[in-house]
């Protein structure tokens, strides 16, 4: 699904510059569910944003579903974006003048998805994440746990092909951790392809292969039984 092939990320700035990646080659097949895992400013959240078609490499290759992502227009980016990811981001990005349902529905109406059928998605994630009595009020007015149930609900309501999830359970307790990591895993089972970043052992469990950075390098790969 996704051919990651050499690539480097840096950052300049007036006085110096700074590798983010450094010679990462990277394969993601479909059905995969791949953890990244490594201390916090390894590049972990960089490459993530790289795969998930966010942002470039400085130097490299990103081929996702068979196209070089890199030699493409921004436009044509955000349309394999909207068609085939869903996002789980560590800062939640939820919008602030919609409901927790809006914000949930809104990948639906983009992908142009019929309104019973949007209504039905939509009320089924939130009850399934116990978020349905918090459907009509909006993100500032619940807590950081709640949001994050808000942002998995918006994520994987459209079925998308491959999840990207930056510290899905890290706003969470164990237990609402679990029920997220569940859900992520019943998507993986059925064929959605999960890339994560996380600190979390608990939450690493769950993935098929696990990949450990070190200052923007690849140092460790291990497949995992997962749970």
């Amino acid at each position: 699904m996704i051919q990651i092939q050499n690539i480097n990320k840096s950052y300049k700035s007036e006085d110096n510059e700074t590798l983010a990646l450094n010679h990462v080659t990277l394969n993601i097949h479909e059905g995969e569910f791949v953890c990244i895992m490594g201390p916090s400013g390894c590049g972990k959240s960089t490459l993530l944003n790289i795969a998930g078609l966010l942002d470039l490499p400085s130097e490299g290759e990103v081929i996702f579903q068979g196209e070089n992502v890199v030699n493409i227009s921004s436009k044509k980016r955000a349309q394999l974006r909207r068609n085939y990811i869903g996002f789980v981001f560590q800062s939640f990005n939820l919008i602030d003048d919609l409901t927790v349902y809006e914000n949930i529905e809104l990948p639906l109406i983009y992908q142009q998805v019929a309104p019973n059928e949007r209504k039905f998605r939509v009320e089924k994630i939130m009850d399934k994440l116990q978020i349905s009595h918090k459907k009509n009020v909006f993100p500032t007015q619940i807590s950081g746990g709640l949001q994050q149930r808000v942002a998995v609900a918006r994520a994987v309501v459209s079925q998308p092909k491959l999840i990207l999830a930056d510290e899905p359970t890290g706003n969470l307790d164990s237990e609402r951790g679990r029920e997220v990591m569940e859900i992520l895993q019943s998507l993986n089972d059925l064929g959605t392809t999960i890339l994560m970043v996380t600190h979390s052992t608990a939450a690493s469990d769950y993935a098929s292969r696990i990949i450990h950075l070190f200052d923007g390098q690849i140092v460790t790969e291990n497949l995992h039984k997962g749970k």
